[in-house]
């Protein structure tokens, strides 16, 4: 069942994105936005603070809650868990699938996803095209007892979506390890780079809400185009 908080957040953020609050810079209060959504402080303080994590605004004490600076759809937001569909929803993204098929788990995969050895998991591989141009490679690996069936069609699109909104997964939290590598001859030929050139690589470890991890994925950004936001709230 998908987390009320977060459909309210996924709400605002399009009212954001769509300039609703362009003109006061402002959210309503909580108190309208409880009466608007017909739900508890409780649950519009979670929405509120998904908005603060993801980079759409920031809470003054007695004055109300503001609207930051839209750059957020110019780069990839580390605080994000929702994909590059939603990171760069001003940009024109196309999808190349590259592979997707059901694999056995090795000894690697088990260790990371938990499961056991031989285990199916799904095997993704994607190029992202952003703006006509290679921007990135996507290399997913999930738990198939979680996501029991994934195809071509879902992967050219957002998957994200699809978990969230079909599968109804309460995707929560994520581990992130960011280093740079030098590429090999296939990979620098999809980005349409050379051979050794440098490449920002991003791995992710993703788990449910109760901590179970369904996904381990790799992204291979373009050097010359990829650009990180990593939005900081000092508490």
């Amino acid at each position: 069942m998908t987390v009320k908080y977060k459909e309210i957040a996924d709400c605002l953020e399009q009212e954001i994105q769509n300039g609703k609050f362009d003109d006061t810079k402002k959210l309503p209060t909580e108190e309208e936005l409880m009466k608007k959504f017909e739900v508890s402080r409780n649950t519009i303080r979670k929405a509120i603070n998904q908005l603060v994590n993801r980079g759409y605004i920031y809470q003054v004490q007695g004055s109300g809650m503001f609207l930051r600076e839209q750059s957020v759809t110019d780069y990839i937001n580390l605080g994000s868990l929702r994909g590059l569909t939603k990171d760069l929803a001003a940009k024109e993204i196309v999808t190349k699938i590259l592979s997707v098929q059901v694999i056995e788990a090795d000894e690697e995969k088990t260790k990371k996803l938990r499961c056991k050895v031989g285990a199916k998991i799904y095997y993704v591989k994607r190029l992202r095209i952003v703006d006509k141009e290679p921007f990135s490679i996507e290399i997913s690996y999930f738990n198939k007892d979680i996501v029991p069936y994934l195809n071509e069609e879902i992967a050219s699109h957002s998957i994200y979506s699809y978990l969230i909104n079909d599968l109804k997964l309460n995707i929560s939290f994520a581990d992130k390890v960011i280093n740079c590598e030098k590429i090999k001859a296939e990979t620098a030929e999809l980005l349409q780079v050379h051979p050794n050139d440098p490449a920002l690589i991003i791995e992710n470890t993703v788990c449910l809400a109760n901590g179970t991890i369904f996904e381990l994925s790799k992204s291979i950004f373009h050097y010359q185009k990829a650009k990180i936001l990593n939005r900081i709230n000092f508490q």
